[in-house]
């Protein structure tokens, strides 16, 4: 970070603004870990295994100085743009936003999203008392490896799992935002960028049943919808 602006990151001029907001989060999987700036600001400093431990205490003091950054860089804009985040209609502000985000849970498509979710939940629950999950069959091509193709799915699966009803949250906020702005055609929406990446985990994750439907072709029924 630079001395002169302590949010200032190395390369910043390289950074694609808000590019966090439109993704997966699985940065191991990314080719644009290097044109973000979230990314940047959470692999700052030494590589410590630790730090990325979530049962290790590095990890939950990393967790903290984001957390402390991000605060004290809204608290640093809100004054450059002259907003006092105490005053009454700051307060409005935020009683109408969380008003906008018990509507958007309450939407069929968030409902729909998060009984998925539980769906997927109970069914590898279900799975793992079962005395043989995978089907160890022989492969239909030479090579094939049926139990690593299912656990990657299932690790897909798994990524995407919250992810989707999350996305569809946020698009469906900042779809009332813009409606209520009167946001101009030609300019990217929020909202849509937001259900692209529903969409992209929604058809990852469809790939990914379809494999572990056909590693278990016995309970390729019982699978959640």
């Amino acid at each position: 970070m630079s001395e002169d602006d302590p949010f200032e990151l190395e390369g910043e001029e390289n950074f694609i603004p808000s590019i966090f907001n439109y993704c997966d989060r699985w940065c191991e999987r990314c080719a644009f870990t290097s044109r973000c700036r979230v990314y940047a600001m959470e692999n700052e400093g030494p590589d410590d295994p630790e730090s990325r431990d979530i049962t290790n205490a590095k990890f939950w003091r990393k967790l903290e100085l984001i957390f402390k950054q991000t605060h004290d860089m809204i608290e640093q804009w809100a004054k450059e743009a002259g907003v006092d985040l105490a005053d009454a209609d700051t307060e409005a502000a935020i009683e109408e936003q969380q008003r906008k985000k018990e509507n958007a849970n309450n939407h069929k498509l968030a409902i729909a999203a998060r009984s998925y979710a539980q769906s997927v939940s109970d069914w590898f629950k279900e799975e793992s008392s079962q005395p043989q999950m995978f089907d160890d069959s022989p492969a239909a091509e030479p090579g094939e490896d049926r139990n690593e193709e299912a656990s990657e799915a299932s690790e897909v699966i798994h990524w995407y799992q919250y992810q989707i009803a999350a996305k569809i949250i946020r698009g469906l906020m900042g779809r009332k935002d813009e409606e209520e702005e009167q946001w101009e055609e030609d300019i990217p929406k929020d909202s849509d960028g937001s259900i692209k990446v529903a969409l992209i985990a929604m058809d990852r994750s469809i790939s990914a049943w379809r494999i572990m439907q056909m590693s278990l072709p016995d309970r390729g029924d019982l699978m959640p919808q």
